[in-house]
């Protein structure tokens, strides 16, 4: 898929349902509440994030938004570069929802609005939302093409390299 397809069909969906799960957040439920979902498991909650992952660097707000500006920025210079794979430019995409929902909550809000609460007994994990539920899966996708042997060639790029060596 070409990376102006995976903006418009990964990117901007995900960003949009970040942005509307927000809003359905600050609607309707108020700051601090919780809605339990699955007993024991899982709680829709209302909670703010001024720092980054699991609330480090709190109060940076300037730090984050020029950070996720220059990460976006490298990101999209690695998404149209030609010699990026599959799996990498979906990574990309999924990075770049990510990273502008979490922009978009900064610049608006001022903070990073999070619902999703997962937990066991009294053990929560720190809550969080659809924007950093992408940034984790393009990790992952990282890691896994980061890790993975090299693609072969295929024959048409074996063909085209033979050519090439001839002249």
């Amino acid at each position: 898929m070409s990376p102006f397809r995976l903006l418009l069909a990964v990117t901007m969906p995900l960003y949009v349902l970040d942005q509307l799960t927000k809003w359905a957040t600050l609607r309707w439920i108020p700051w601090g509440h919780e809605i339990s979902i699955i007993p024991g498991c899982f709680n829709l909650v209302h909670v703010t994030n001024t720092g980054s992952a699991f609330g480090m660097l709190k109060g940076w707000f300037g730090f984050h938004l020029l950070f996720g500006v220059v990460m976006a920025i490298f990101i999209f210079f690695i998404l149209f570069r030609s010699t990026t794979d599959r799996l990498t430019r979906w990574a990309c995409a999924l990075l770049l929802a990510g990273i502008f929902g979490n922009i978009t909550d900064r610049l608006v809000h001022g903070h990073v609005i999070d619902f999703l609460d997962f937990y066991i007994g009294k053990n929560h994990w720190p809550a969080f939302n659809v924007a950093d539920s992408a940034i984790v899966l393009s990790v992952g996708l990282f890691l896994w093409t980061s890790f993975r042997p090299p693609a072969k060639p295929s024959s048409h790029q074996k063909a085209q390299g033979a050519q090439a060596s001839r002249l």
